[in-house]
């Protein structure tokens, strides 16, 4: 299979390159997901480059811990884990992966299957794959940090980005 790595930090056109790897086989918790689309966001952008610094804490210090960047997908379920209960082969879903890691930038990825759910046969997978990351976000913010209820109206004055 292919996907999109980098073994250093800098600017994306200059490290990031298609490389050849092996298809991943799902452990015992896993889903394989065939991606059919993917998002890139400002996690990813800081992923590549290493900056703000402060993000090398968890990416690794030197150079990249993952290879493969991305955190948002939506794909086909083509194989699963003994364990996996969530789903069955056939599958579409969609999901952010990163409290489980990085790598759909690629056309296949094994991750854990709580880190995605069902897919909605009303989205197209390129819809379903720009949700995750940035409706958290928002939801976060409105209900979290605004404490926003029902029935309540809000302004969005500007609303630039996934946000």
């Amino acid at each position: 299979m292919r996907a999109i790595q980098f073994k250093s930090y800098g600017f994306p056109e200059k490290v990031l390159e298609i490389k050849k790897v092996a298809k991943p086989v799902p452990k015992v918790n896993e889903v394989l997901i065939r991606i059919h689309a993917t998002a890139i966001n400002d996690y990813d952008w800081s992923f590549v480059r290493g900056k703000p610094y402060l993000y090398r804490l968890m990416f690794g210090l030197f150079k990249p811990k993952q290879k493969t960047p991305g955190m948002e997908l939506a794909g086909l379920v083509e194989d699963i884990g003994v364990n996996v209960k969530k789903f069955k082969i056939g599958d579409t879903v969609f999901g952010d992966l990163s409290e489980y890691g990085f790598g759909t930038f690629a056309e296949y990825i094994s991750i854990n299957e709580n880190s995605v759910i069902r897919k909605p046969d009303e989205l197209s997978f390129v819809e379903a794959s720009a949700i995750p990351h940035a409706s958290a976000l928002a939801l976060q913010a409105l209900r979290d940090l605004g404490e926003i209820k029902q029935g309540q109206k809000i302004l969005i004055n500007g609303g630039g980005g996934g946000v």
